[in-house]
């Protein structure tokens, strides 16, 4: 009986030797497969502010109010063969610069407030006023003003942006605003001439400074490019529609030669005010920066399996 025992635990060790010599030939356990990683919906606000320059995008179409033929008909100075025009109007390019605030709801939606000071724009104009019958000189008489006036605007927009994608770090969007333009005119100057077949005189005044607030809207399209988890920088274009633009009343001054003509040229006398037909438009370039406050920390290492 004791040796059946003792071969029993002999045959036993012999098989747990066994196993552990076969245990010790296992292949290294497997490493898990990292995880995939998971974009994050991070939401936030950020600041946001712009440098650029806005070129015009159409033609300025001026008007006086009251109109001068009929004041000067009216008044029996002009003849109802007179006719106006407005020649070789221009508005020189703006400089522009802005800052705002807004709101990231996703990774494909935000939006923002904006407050833009444009300026550095130069209106120039030339009037002529021909009269082939005039009244006032017994024939033909023909009357020119060289304006020049300085233009800047204040606006506020509310824009939201839908984000297109990302690739390579860089993310193309579109967007659209609306809001206010406040256009300010200042500087105008009004240096003039009067000529008939007998008559010369020069002329000319100013307009008090003035500014109009209007409806505004904006369309955009640019690319944002990732400089670090915080920041990026922001490259767009944008076509912005800001109202248009009034002078405050005239101001006539005496001619070089005969002031009672000059008064005449000068709207009779009468007080009158410019401004724009039409409403303004412009082609913005802008390069700016985005600073995401409180942007998502970057996703953790991928975990590896230890035996």
């Amino acid at each position: 009986m004791a040796r059946s025992k003792t071969s029993l635990i002999a045959a036993g060790v012999a098989l747990a030797s066994g196993g552990l010599a076969d245990a010790a030939d296992l292949p290294p356990a497997p490493r898990l497969p990292a995880p995939e990683p998971v974009a994050e919906e991070f939401g936030g606000w950020y600041l946001c502010g712009d440098v650029g320059v806005g070129i015009n995008a159409t033609s300025v179409d001026l008007q006086d109010d009251p109109d001068p033929i009929a004041t000067g008909i009216s008044s029996g100075f002009l003849s109802s063969q007179a006719n106006q025009a407005y020649n070789n109007t221009t508005l020189s390019p703006f400089g522009l610069i802005d800052v705002g605030a807004g709101y990231q709801f996703n990774s494909w939606l935000r939006a923002d407030g904006t407050l833009e000071y444009r300026s550095g724009a130069n209106l120039q104009s030339l009037y002529t006023l021909t009269d082939p019958a005039s009244p006032g000189f017994g024939g033909p008489a023909q009357f020119a003003d060289f304006y020049r006036a300085d233009v800047s605007s204040f606006i506020g927009l509310v824009d939201g942006n839908v984000n297109l994608g990302s690739y390579w770090g860089m993310s193309p969007f579109v967007g659209a605003g609306v809001g206010f333009a406040d256009n300010r005119v200042s500087g105008f100057t009004d240096q003039g001439i009067a000529a008939s077949s007998f008559f010369e005189s020069t002329a000319g005044g100013y307009f008090s400074n003035a500014s109009k607030t209007s409806f505004a809207w904006a369309l955009m399209a640019g690319l944002d490019f990732d400089i670090n988890p915080d920041l990026r920088l922001e490259m767009g274009y944008r076509y912005l529609n800001y109202g248009s633009v009034e002078t405050g009343g005239s101001h006539c001054l005496a001619g070089a030669s005969g002031g009672a003509f000059s008064a005449q040229n000068c709207r009779g006398g009468v007080s009158n005010h410019l401004s724009s037909r039409n409403t303004l438009a412009s082609n913005d370039f802008r390069i700016g920066l985005i600073w995401l406050m409180g942007a998502p920390p970057p996703p953790p290492a991928p975990i590896v399996a230890r035996y």
